[in-house]
């Protein structure tokens, strides 16, 4: 047989004086972060993370102190062109002009000034172009 007790009145006068306690107010403050207070490593890390050309077309052009990243030649020691495809399908820009991911690419490897490490030139990398990059 099971028994069922009612609460004890003192808790039953507590939970009542608990409802009517007023609650500390949570402050919202409205502060968007400062992206230019970054350091500098850590901006380039981020930037880093895009591809070239969402970098050229995009990023770069945010702010002046972003474009004096992507002119670093340390930014440019990997260069990611081969999801440039996506690029073009999100943008809605429809099929790629190759000539110009070419002359991208040209530019980019040219911002490496010699420091460049790793390049994915992946759907349009021709010999030529692979020989432009091997001189640099």
């Amino acid at each position: 047989m099971t028994h069922i007790l009612p609460n004890p009145p003192h808790t039953h006068a507590m939970s009542s004086s608990l409802t009517h306690a007023k609650k500390p107010k949570l402050e919202i403050t409205n502060t968007n972060p400062n992206w230019l207070e970054l350091p500098k490593d850590v901006t380039s890390n981020i930037l880093q993370r895009l591809g070239a050309v969402e970098i050229l077309k995009n990023a770069r052009n945010v702010c002046p102190y972003w474009w004096n990243i992507c002119k670093d030649p340390h930014m440019w020691r990997q260069i990611q062109m081969g999801t440039f495809h996506l690029y073009f399908q999100y943008c809605n820009l429809g099929t790629p002009d190759l000539d110009r991911l070419v002359k991208l690419c040209q530019y980019v490897v040219d911002l490496s000034s010699g420091h460049l490490e790793k390049i994915d030139i992946y759907r349009f990398g021709t010999d030529d172009l692979l020989k432009y990059i091997a001189d640099r």
